[in-house]
């Protein structure tokens, strides 16, 4: 059986999507990873293996192939383990074809089946908005981060069952909602502001980039 499933990859500050393409047919019990995954991405058939028998589920005795498209891109990071495992278990009919339209998914798992949180949920969710995606599915330490996007319901997850239960109808994941204007105080008044500098504009990229990055930044100035 034939499943795509929605991811995404981020190269920097930029976010692109990915569909992780999942296939199973006769022959053989191999787990195969096609379409230029780096090697944390190679890594992800052991944790997959050992994260759905560990939630209870069967995995495939069967001819696993999976494509990261497009294939001309090279994919990293941890973040393919979900929608990897969500594909798997879809092709296995645990999880309906249909619940899967319009969603998004994004995180690494433990061989227990729970979920670790990944880098690049900003711009991946972001991105997904921009796609039209209604629904994104990510780990739960992510989730206020990925809720800063307006538009999409973001549902933060703990383990692999919970996906699985979440898009079978048989339980309930309440989308997480956050006050923006509290979180950036936008009532608080400042005395000075970057809108007053006129030019700069690298040494304002500049510090722009720090302060997303959380870096330090020695000032040097002379009068």
């Amino acid at each position: 059986m034939f499943v795509k499933v929605i991811s995404m990859s981020v190269i920097g500050m930029e976010s692109y999507p990915v569909f992780v393409e999942v296939d199973i047919s006769q022959g053989l019990p191999q787990f195969a990873t096609v379409g230029l995954p780096d090697a944390s991405v190679k890594e992800s058939r052991d944790r997959i293996k050992a994260a759905i028998k560990n939630s209870g589920y069967r995995f495939p005795r069967s001819h696993v192939t999976i494509n990261l498209a497009p294939a001309d891109v090279k994919k990293e990071g941890t973040g393919f383990d979900l929608p990897i495992a969500v594909g798997i278990l879809a092709a296995e009919e645990l999880i309906k074809e249909a619940a899967l339209e319009n969603c998004f998914f994004i995180g690494e798992l433990s061989l227990d089946g729970s979920i670790k949180g990944v880098s690049g949920i900003l711009p991946a969710a972001f991105k997904a908005k921009e796609m039209g995606i209604k629904s994104i599915f990510v780990p739960e330490e992510n989730a206020a981060e990925a809720a800063m996007v307006k538009g999409i319901n973001v549902f933060p997850v703990k383990t692999l069952p919970d996906v699985v239960e979440f898009l079978g109808g048989r339980s309930n994941i309440e989308p997480v909602s956050l006050d923006i204007n509290q979180i950036f105080q936008k009532t608080r008044k400042y005395d000075v502001d970057f809108n007053e500098i006129k030019g700069q504009k690298q040494a304002m990229r500049a510090l722009e980039i720090a302060a997303a990055g959380g870096h330090n930044v020695i000032i040097l100035c002379t009068v």
